[in-house]
């Protein structure tokens, strides 16, 4: 019986295969330095009013190119390499005309460049793709060209678009799946310090994606990068200099299906549009324990009169969220500005969005009964309804002293503001009774990191030499505050304050994480024709990380709560009127682990070498790392008490060696191998606790933990067959020793923790497709598609000695998924100004927490999102006025976390719907 050929498969064929050209005219030609010498791998891009997008080649071994199927007309033909000046030709094509051209390249000086017709050809997504095709590293890219055409508001967003990368609650990325902790972030080639307490990464929604002109993912390790590298270095970039003076400004609005219009509970009165709000602790409060005098230690604690004062000064505020109200729509508004002014250049950047989210949740936490049956012990529907606003400021500058000399400062701000009401109803198992808990908070993340740096071109060594340096200084600060009460149930519908230590408290918790880094690098270039060309890099780098934290916690306690009806809201206990003595009075019970500071210095060196041998290309070195860890977590309330110190030293040479083959001047084989490290973050070595919801899991940390070392190995075919397209396929091996894991331990209060498994290994394959549609048919010229994929399998380890406790001692890595993807269909029409972009994410199933002691592994089921982007230039109105409307999460799956298959988590996260109007001034 004949079998038919899957239609998918047909398309996916035609895709693969280069169109028939039918024009005739040709331009051929050689690039070489400017001493002669061939260039190979150059790109050259032809573009002009013939033709419907640019037209791609690259040089070959010995520089020579070919660009033909070209019409009669005017092109501009444009040629570009790492290292060298880019070069621009205008050229006049006649009917059959095979145009030959010699192309000189100079080194690149910073000499201003010559102005392009067509700019496509130089940045944006041609450029990202040329770029990655001339890397010495496995990597993946998305320009700020291609951020337009998402509805991604944060650099979240625009990470999870990227092949084989997932992202944890809506800010940690995953890199092949392995977790955040394997991930490093750098903004403009800088290490960035974390607002997170509990995470070592970055939260990449602090970042608004109109602030980003490119993001990269670097994949595979080489020793001019940081070596606590593990899944993968997420580089942001901030917007580069523009050759002429630019200036847009975009407003938008958009709507939450489930919130906008609903009820809404506001803290404290909301947020202002530069993230102010919250109830902080007033300044007048002293440092010191806040507790009665004791009269046989003279000088210690406060009288009655004190505390009352003190208690006033705290209680006063909200304690239940104001009365709900209408939720107003989100908005958002962006403005950039960007000029050369002769050698200096500017970027100026502001962007700023304000939303309101409501979210309704189950949460179930789960025991084990005497027949070791699942049961529930703690059964909860909470109601959430979240306040956020997210600002951004960006500033650079760039100074040329003259053609080989350049300065270069940068300054990035971030603030991520969120105010948070939340009440939760359910059954507590440990207290037997059905209870409601209202909790107010709010957190402010602010980022702050300046660089400056500058770059030196030599003569007299080889081809020359380049010294780049950086000095940079970073800050990033988290502050929050916290009001909480607890109600039992007395009867049907009637709730009574209750005292128990959930009840009547206000917390507040202080980060300042600061980072100092300095690195120091000189390349020489060397060359010898075609068959040798390259480059020595040397350097150094040293880099200081501090943290403080502090946590204070207090509570109004009262010894004759019969004095006042208790079942009365908060707002009306809680008051000045009944904060005295013999009423509530202020304690406070800041613990013995809730202050921590920590330092962390890494001093490193690195030598590199990059040379090509014809079609061969190797790219190796060592880097040496030595690092000092130290964590002191003591009682602040007791000054002489001795801390819980733990202390990590490490000196690690991190070896790495990749080696790349042409196998024609538009596609790449790629093989990579290297050795890196995973060290814990300060807070897995603190023993401090924290408690997200009554009768769930706290949170503590380890200070016994250590180093991971990773081994990796990849492989890439790369094919770039046209300018703005690439086809790829990778395999990937993972293998670490001693990962760090998070794990559950079944106390009475549910604990997570951390410890060091034995091993873990990783492997999976990537495949990545994007392509014009016009290789099916010339009719779907103004069509394209972009796929991506990762297949992903680990195994952990787990040592019979320290960590028996666990449940599975056989299992997938933490937050790694089987299966991550993504697609998008693309239709453009430049003659209109029209784009319309559909996008569809996938997240396969993965652990979110380890189970202990019997307990089941905690499971986030696969999801799917599905957006929608349509962009129109309004040139009937004006030239330069943009309409963008947007539609994200249309499937609204339901979002659940299951243990032993029953329901720990479930909720859904919405539809928004935006429109916005931006306006290109010049």
């Amino acid at each position: 019986m004949r079998t038919k050929t899957p239609l998918y498969l047909l398309i996916v064929a035609a895709l693969a295969v280069p169109a028939l050209a039918t024009a005739s005219g040709a331009l051929t030609g050689v690039v070489v330095d400017d001493q002669g010498q061939p260039l190979p791998g150059v790109t050259v891009t032809v573009s002009g009013p013939a033709l419907a997008s640019p037209q791609t080649a690259y040089a070959d071994i010995d520089g020579s190119f070919t660009v033909a199927g070209l019409n009669p007309g005017v092109y501009t033909v444009t040629a570009s390499l790492d290292g060298f000046q880019t070069t621009n030709a205008e050229v006049k094509l006649v009917l059959d005309q095979t145009l030959k051209l010699e192309v000189r390249m100079a080194l690149a000086t910073f000499a201003e460049t010559v102005e392009v017709k067509a700019e496509a050809i130089k940045t944006g997504e041609v450029a990202i793709l040329d770029e990655r095709r001339q890397a010495a590293v496995v990597s993946d890219a998305i320009s700020s060209e291609e951020i337009a055409k998402t509805p991604d508001s944060d650099a979240a967003g625009v990470v999870e678009r990227l092949t084989g990368v997932s992202i944890m609650d809506d800010k940690y990325v995953y890199v092949r799946g392995l977790g955040e902790r394997y991930s490093n972030t750098t903004l403009n080639g800088s290490v960035i310090p974390t607002t997170e307490p509990e995470k070592r990464v970055v939260p990449l929604d602090l970042f608004p994606a109109k602030m980003l002109d490119t993001v990269n993912v670097i994949k595979s390790y080489t020793p001019d990068k940081p070596g606590d590298f593990g899944g993968g270095l997420v580089e942001l970039a901030t917007t580069d200099f523009p050759t002429s003076a630019t200036l847009k400004v975009s407003i938008g609005a958009s709507s939450d299906a489930a919130t906008t219009g609903e009820d809404f509970r506001q803290y404290g009165g909301g947020l202002s549009w530069t993230g102010s709000g919250g109830q902080p602790l007033p300044g007048s409060i002293p440092s010191d324990l806040l507790v009665p005098e004791n009269p046989l230690v003279p000088g210690q604690g406060y009288s009655a009169e004190q505390l009352e004062t003190f208690g006033d000064r705290i209680v006063a505020g909200t304690w239940e969220a104001d009365r709900p109200s209408s939720a107003p729509a989100n908005g958002n508004f962006s403005v950039a500005y960007g000029n050369t002014f002769g050698r200096f250049g500017v970027v100026l950047s502001a962007v700023g969005t304000k939303s309101f989210d409501g979210t309704d949740e189950i949460q179930r936490y789960y025991g084990l009964d005497s027949g070791d049956v699942l049961v529930v012990r703690n059964d909860y529907e909470m109601t959430t309804d979240s306040e956020d606003v997210r600002n951004g400021l960006v500033g650079s500058f760039s100074f040329r002293l003259n053609d080989t000399n350049r300065l270069l400062l940068s300054s990035v701000f971030t603030r991520n503001a969120s105010a948070e009401t939340r009440q939760t109803d359910g059954y507590n198992a440990n207290a037997g009774q059905t209870f409601r808990d209202y909790r107010q908070r709010y957190q402010n993340e602010e980022i702050l990191s300046t660089r400056l740096g500058g770059e030196h071109n030599f003569s007299g060594i080889g081809l020359g030499s380049l010294i780049e340096w950086n000095l940079s200084s970073s800050t990033a600060t988290n502050d929050q505050d916290l009001r909480e009460t607890l109600y039992y149930e007395l009867e049907p519908g009637v709730y009574a304050l209750q005292g128990s230590s959930e009840s009547g408290k206000t917390e507040f918790f202080g980060l300042e994480d600061d980072n100092r880094n300095a690195a120091l690098s000189w390349t020489v270039f060397y060359g010898g024709g075609a068959e040798r060309f390259g480059s020595l890099k040397v350097g150094a780098a040293w880099v200081d990380r501090t943290r403080d934290f502090a946590a204070r916690r207090l509570r109004f306690i009262t010894d004759n709560p019969n004095q006042f009806d208790l079942t009365l809201p908060a707002n009306r206990i809680f008051t000045e009127e009944n904060v005295r003595p013999g009423g509530f009075e202020v304690r406070e019970f800041t613990g013995a682990n809730d202050a921590y500071d920590a330092e962390h210095t890494i001093t490193a060196g690195f030598a590199m070498a990059d040379s090509a041998f014809g079609k061969w290309r190797f790219v190796g070195g060592l880097r040496y790392e030595r690092s000092d860890q130290s964590v002191n977590s003591f009682d602040p309330s007791s000054p002489g008490a001795a801390p819980v110190v733990a202390d990590n030293a490490d000196n690690d040479l991190l070896p790495a060696l990749s080696v790349i083959y042409q196998l024609r001047p538009t596609a790449n084989l790629r093989i990579a191998a290297s050795r890196t490290v995973n060290r814990p973050e300060f807070r897995e070595l603190s023993p401090f606790q924290f408690t997200e919801v009554t009768g769930g899991r706290s949170v503590a940390g380890n200070p016994d933990l250590e180093r991971a070392l990773i081994d990796s190995f990849d492989v890439r075919y790369e094919w770039f067959p046209d300018a703005g397209e690439v086809v790829a396929v990778s395999a990937f091996f993972k293998r670490i020793d001693q990962p760090i894991e998070r794990i559950i331990q079944p106390t009475t209060e549910l604990r997570t923790s951390f410890a060091n498994a034995d091993s873990a290994e990783l492997w999976g394959a990537e495949f990545e497709f994007r392509r014009s549609l016009a290789v099916v048919a010339s009719a779907l010229r103004r069509w394209s598609v972009n796929l991506n994929y990762a297949y992903v399998q680990s195994d952990v380890t787990i040592g019979q000695q320290d960590l028996s406790v666990v449940t599975n001692l056989s299992r997938p890595l933490e937050g790694q998924s089987e299966h991550v993807g993504n697609a998008a269909i693309q239709y453009y029409k430049p003659e209109w100004g029209t784009l319309g972009r559909l996008l569809f994410n996938y997240t396969g199933e993965r652990i979110t927490d380890v189970g202990a002691y019997g307990l089941p592994d905690i499971l986030e089921a696969a999801h799917g999102s599905l957006d929608l982007l349509l962009s129109q230039e309004l040139k009937f109105i004006a030239p330069q006025l943009e309409l963008k409307l947007n539609a994200t999460n249309l499937l609204d799956e339901t979002r659940e976390l299951t243990q032993g298959g029953e329901i720990h988590r479930s909720y859904k996260p919405g539809r928004v719907f935006g429109a916005s109007l931006a306006y290109s001034f010049f």
